[in-house]
């Protein structure tokens, strides 16, 4: 609870007693002669806290006169006069009243009561219209929705206002709602008043501390349905925003708590109406993930005040006419947003605004229902086909990641080690900048000319050797091989193409043919090479590995002659992620290279997975010593968003797209490039590259130092932010232990740590963890193997 509320709970009720001003019409009369030379037929009006008058002048003209409380601070009085001018000035459009001068040439003046206590009296302009409460059948969606632009609009005109009573307190002040929770024992349903301190306590103990955390400003918080008001003959747009005196220094948010209350208490779904009201405010005024996740608490707040100060002062004052006559209504209203919980709630808040599906915020739980993880795999199946990729027994359902993390939806964290494709990291808030930016002002494709695209082909190729110093932009990484292998052709003029026996190079038709690994190697014109392993392979351990592996190409090659084939081009994964992230004897790329060129094939290194610092240098052909005429990256590129790049030379770009012209519609649009832009920002900015060395040798000692008490470790491999484990059962005979890998990755998973199998045998793990990894999170890692790989021991 905050100190104000502590304040206001100890007993002093003052801002919660009417005190209504109570000036007879002939006073009244005298006053608005006196002050504004105004005659005509006055008009008392409903009000809370203060007395208000229709006029109608001699010449037929409205205006409104006010006269505040006298328990009300002349100073808020001047905030609230302060703002109705400020806005005339920023937004002159917006259907607001306008301040009246005096005689004087004052916005106020100051009158005295009978007991001689002191009272504001002010004059408007009449907004003409009827209020939105009045016409429920004029309430319509489109109505709804202007009303949120309509208060958004308000808000940006009061974006940098200030006064300095601003942050005065009253009773509507959601922020101060715990000076309510006193008067709860008012509320004469017993049902209802449970419910009400429910929401009192956990909105003070969970969301409080939240709020000052949110965006603040002075708002007018007081959008609800007699405030609005309407033209008949044009009821979908909103002709008029009235009553200026609940206005607050508060969180931007408290808009929206109010305006969704709008006529919603009689409508059998308001959620729905009240997604309308905040898609009119997002579409102007575009609001935070963390402001619409806590709406649904704050409204329910909104609601719960309503039916405690209502019920609070019909029993201190039961002579008077309660405040509000169907106070039931409210009862039921809060019923229905109860029922359908604060999950289901914020998830169609979100829906409506595009925000990406609801989960917890980190750090939080929640518990998920089986049947709603059921009815989405059920229609996941019936949508996306019966192919299920989800890895694990039971699905793994996130909607929420950051950093080296991603986040079910019941909120539990998991250490992600496998997915390569958010290589600064999951959503990392730079990468996310860029591509928001870019959105917001351009997206088109390369047949124009715009300075992103070409600002950054010319800093990716400045991180290339010399050689390569042109770009062509793609989708994806299974594009950017394909057109690698049209280029090689097209170069080489010829047509066939060795790759490794377990590689995978993208998903289009001809690229699959070079992917052995997703297609049985049925292609005539593609020769494989063996895995050139240095623990399990047919030369592992041997002095001169290097040379007897290379022999492969040797026979490759010939093999392609037999059928009178030419090789166009070696395409090589230089992770070797497919065929288990092997330790590739130092000088064999560089032997297979000589070979192939000798055979008049081109070198092609697929970047896509060893690129932008996965082997602790910038490019994974580099690393490995081997000199590229093509090279081609995908997913990591874009840290997620869809880019694909081939860099080459000059010379050989501008001969293929000359034959070929070539073009992509959606490769290298502003969007994409911004994400790739970023990306180097990254990992230059925090020196990722050198992290991915440290942290990635740190990550394979500590490997090592396990496998000293976990026998199941075979062998422990990488370099930079790449390693892998193999298992076996017997390390003398090396027998694979793929059933034991297979089941370490549900007991992982089980332990919060993401990790994938990989090679031929099953029997080894695929760490690609992104380059943000840390030291402690190896040690997060490292425990949960070394006890997973224990209760495996147990279990055989």
């Amino acid at each position: 609870m905050n100190q104000l509320n502590r304040d206001v709970v100890k007993g002093d009720n003052t801002i919660l007693k009417r005190s209504r001003p109570n000036f007879s019409m002939a006073e009244v009369q005298a006053i608005a002669k006196k002050h504004f030379a105004l005659n005509g037929i006055f008009k008392e009006v409903p009000s809370e806290r203060d007395q208000g008058f229709i006029v109608t002048s001699e010449r037929d003209e409205k205006y409104i006169l006010k006269i505040s409380n006298s328990q009300d601070d002349v100073g808020v009085i001047d905030f609230q006069t302060q703002v109705l001018r400020h806005v005339e000035q920023q937004d002159p459009n917006l259907p607001i009243p306008r301040v009246i001068l005096s005689q004087g040439g004052a916005c106020e003046e100051i009158i005295k009561g009978k007991s001689g206590e002191k009272h504001v009296v002010r004059l408007l302009t009449f907004l003409p219209g009827v209020m939105v409460r009045d016409r429920p059948e004029l309430n319509s969606k489109e109505l709804r929705r202007d009303v949120g632009a309509t208060v958004a609009k308000l808000d940006k005109a009061l974006r940098g206002f200030f006064h300095p009573h601003a942050k005065n307190v009253h009773p509507w002040d959601v922020m101060n709602f715990m000076v309510h929770r006193p008067h709860t024992d008012s509320i004469s349903n017993a049902d209802i008043r449970a419910k009400v301190e429910t929401v009192f306590d956990y909105v003070n103990e969970h969301v409080s501390p939240k709020l000052t955390q949110l965006r603040h400003q002075v708002v007018h918080q007081d959008a609800h349905g007699g405030n609005v008001l309407l033209n008949p003959d044009k009821p979908n747009c909103v002709a008029g925003l009235i009553d200026f005196g609940d206005m607050l220094y508060s969180p931007l948010i408290m808009e929206l708590v109010v305006a969704c209350s709008m006529m919603m208490e009689q409508v059998d779904d308001p959620v729905s109406n009240m997604c309308d009201v905040i898609v009119g405010y997002d579409r102007e005024l575009a609001l935070e993930e963390e402001e619409i996740d806590l709406l649904y608490d704050l409204i329910l707040v909104r609601v719960c005040i309503y039916i405690t100060l209502c019920a609070w002062r019909s029993a201190e004052h039961p002579e008077q006419e309660p405040y509000v006559k169907n106070i039931e209504l409210y009862w039921a209203l809060l019923d229905k947003l109860l029922n359908q919980g604060r999950h289901a709630v914020t998830s169609r808040f979100r829906a409506a605004c595009r925000f990406p599906a609801y989960s917890p915020a980190i750090g939080e739980q929640e518990r998920v229902s089986e049947s709603d993880e059921r009815e989405l795999l059920e229609q996941r199946h019936q949508l996306l086909g019966e192919q299920t990729w989800h890895f694990y027994q039971r699905p793994l359902h996130v909607e929420r990641a950051l950093g080296p993390w991603l986040y079910g939806v019941d909120g539990k964290a998991y250490l992600d080690l496998y997915n390569n494709v958010p290589q600064v990291g999951h959503c990392h808030p730079h990468v996310v900048r860029a591509i928001s930016r870019q959105a917001k002002v351009l997206n088109t494709n390369t047949r124009y000319l715009y300075r992103s695209v070409l600002d950054y082909a010319e800093r990716l190729t400045s991180l290339m050797p010399e050689h390569l110093n042109a770009c062509i932009f793609f989708n994806s990484g299974s594009e950017a091989n394909d057109i690698a292998l049209q280029m090689s052709r097209l170069i080489s003029g010829n047509h066939g193409a060795i790759v490794v026996e377990d590689a995978y190079h993208g998903i289009s038709e001809t690229i699959r043919d070079l992917s052995p690994k997703s297609r049985p190697q049925t292609a005539n014109h593609i020769a494989t090479l063996g895995v050139p392993c240095s623990y399990r392979g047919p030369h592992a351990g041997k002095e001169n590995s290097a040379e007897l592996y290379a022999q492969d190409a040797d026979a490759a090659i010939a093999e392609l002659q037999d059928k009178g084939i030419k090789p166009a081009c070696f395409m090589v994964d230089t992770a070797y992620c497919s065929s288990g992230v092997i330790d590739v004897p130092e000088g064999y790329l560089a032997l297979v290279e000589q070979k192939v060129r000798a055979a008049g094939g081109l070198i092609v290194a697929d970047e896509v997975q060893a690129g932008f610092g996965r082997l602790g240098q910038m490019w994974g052909h580099e690393a490995r010593g081997l000199k590229a005429d093509i090279v081609t990256m995908g997913k990591p590129v874009g840290n997620g968003h869809p880019l694909g790049v081939l860099v080459t030379s000059k010379a050989i770009l501008n001969r293929f797209i000359e034959a070929t012209a070539m073009f992509s519609t959606f490769g290298g649009n502003p969007v994409s490039c911004a994400a790739g832009m970023a990306v180097l920002d990254v990992i230059e900015d925090e020196d990722l590259i050198n992290n991915a060395n440290q942290t990635g040798d740190y990550l394979r000692e500590q490997l090592r130092q396990l496998a000293t008490t976990q026998p199941l470790i075979g062998d422990v491999r990488g370099q930079g932010m790449l390693a892998s484990v193999e298992f076996v059962t017997d390390r003398v005979t090396k027998a694979p232990a793929s059933e034991q890998t297979f089941a370490l990755l549900e007991l992982m998973r089980e332990q919060g740590v993401l990790i994938g199998s990989s090679g031929p045998l099953r029997n080894s793990l695929k760490l690609r963890p992104s380059l943000v990894f840390s030291r402690p999170q190896v040690d997060i890692f490292i425990q949960a193997l070394d006890k997973c790989l224990s209760q495996l021991a147990a279990n055989h």
